[in-house]
């Protein structure tokens, strides 16, 4: 059914905008997705201590709806507070950044984090999540401390 109505759509859309001649020339339309970098600054004000055993762990989505049942696109643990999580090679025009503080120590990136985590979102002013573009020359800031917790 879609299959048809792309063809029914396409062929009243050639009709219209074809030249009085009846002569159609056809250029290959060329999508480009380009993928950039996005550079966060991670930094966990709570009460915990940030090191090897107990990570920054920060993931990118291509959506803001972020939630424990998301699947983040890319994902980074950090090992020292304040420290850039950097992603290479991110498509899309806008992803979202979210983060937790391993604070047992346990998390091993294979799942979202334990109940009673730490977490932030990068946020507007409005509390809304706020969107990074990949390849911007700024990064963005991300600061987050114990109020927050995976539910």
């Amino acid at each position: 059914m879609k299959h048809a109505l792309f063809v029914v759509l396409t062929v009243m859309l050639t009709a219209t905008l074809a030249p009085a001649g009846g002569r159609v020339s056809a250029a290959p339309i060329v999508t480009h997705v380009t993928a950039g970098t996005v550079k966060v600054t991670v930094t966990y004000k709570g009460k915990g201590k940030v090191d090897s055993a107990h990570k920054l762990w920060v993931w990118v989505f291509d959506t803001p709806n972020i939630g424990p049942g998301s699947m983040p696109i890319d994902q980074i643990s950090l090992d020292t507070n304040g420290a850039d999580a950097v992603f290479e090679n991110i498509a899309g025009d806008t992803v979202y950044i979210a983060a937790a503080f391993d604070e047992s120590g346990s998390m091993q990136g294979d799942a979202p984090p334990p109940t009673g985590s730490p977490i932030g979102i990068l946020s507007g002013a409005n509390g809304a999540p706020a969107g990074v573009t990949p390849g911007a020359k700024s990064g963005a800031v991300l600061n987050f401390d114990d109020t927050v917790r995976m539910p």
